[in-house]
């Protein structure tokens, strides 16, 4: 399987295969059938939540993902950085009815390649996947273009995206950046729960979801990640 995934990548003209990922079966018929009459993909499987999309991406591993970010179980953007924080080598296309700029900026940061309007044309999304399939570039709508240049490679060769650069707590909910910045300055859960109105067992989920997301191991990860940004509460 693998060497097959290896070959269909390193030729443009070759059949990639598509794993796809949206709640809606008669949107995920329509998807199967463009695909399949483009001649240049394999519409390889569909799930309609996160924990299968996760668990074909191993079992099937196809070359890109068209992912819907309002799954049943979990949002796209969360399976997302899972596979990235897993290294899988596979390009992700957001396909969604979400169209607001905010959207756009959480996917891409969480990983995303692309990013497609639902309400794009048929061949608009052929091009975005030929764009994503032959380079290494992020696809957005034209709208939006003015975000091209926010994703770039690190100092290994491996793709990562700016957006950190302008708001490095972009993945974070707004009551995830409140506990963020109050751990960062140090106050225990119970303080934190008291301020915020809140049970001390909420703020311990909220402290885990921030870890989580940020790629942190404890507290004073936090704390010194919000030193080293000069990230002070607003």
């Amino acid at each position: 399987m693998n060497q097959q995934n290896n070959s269909k990548s390193s030729s443009p003209s070759s059949i990639s295969s598509i794993l796809h990922a949206d709640p809606h079966r008669l949107f995920r018929f329509g998807i199967e059938a463009l695909l399949s009459r483009s001649g240049r993909y394999e519409y390889l499987a569909e799930c309609e939540n996160a924990q299968e999309t996760l668990e074909k991406v191993i079992k099937l591993r196809p070359d890109i993902l068209l992912i819907e970010l309002a799954l049943k179980d979990k949002s796209g953007v969360e399976v997302i950085q899972q596979l990235r924080m897993e290294q899988r080598p596979i390009k992700i296309i957001v396909l969604s009815g979400y169209e607001d700029e905010a959207t756009v900026r959480h996917s891409l940061h969480a990983g995303a390649d692309g990013y497609v309007f639902k309400s794009s044309t048929p061949e608009l999304l052929l091009e975005a996947l030929a764009a994503v399939r032959e380079a290494d570039s992020v696809v957005l709508p034209n709208s939006l273009n003015h975000l091209q240049n926010q994703k770039h490679k690190d100092g290994n060769g491996r793709s990562k995206n700016s957006l950190s650069e302008f708001d490095p707590l972009v993945t974070l909910s707004k009551r995830e950046r409140e506990v963020f910045y109050l751990l960062a300055d140090g106050q225990p859960n119970r303080v934190i729960a008291k301020q915020l109105f809140i049970s001390p067992r909420t703020v311990e989920t909220h402290r885990a979801r921030v870890i989580r997301k940020l790629g942190f191991e404890n507290t004073a990860d936090i704390i010194r990640y919000a030193l080293r940004n000069n990230l002070m509460a607003p």
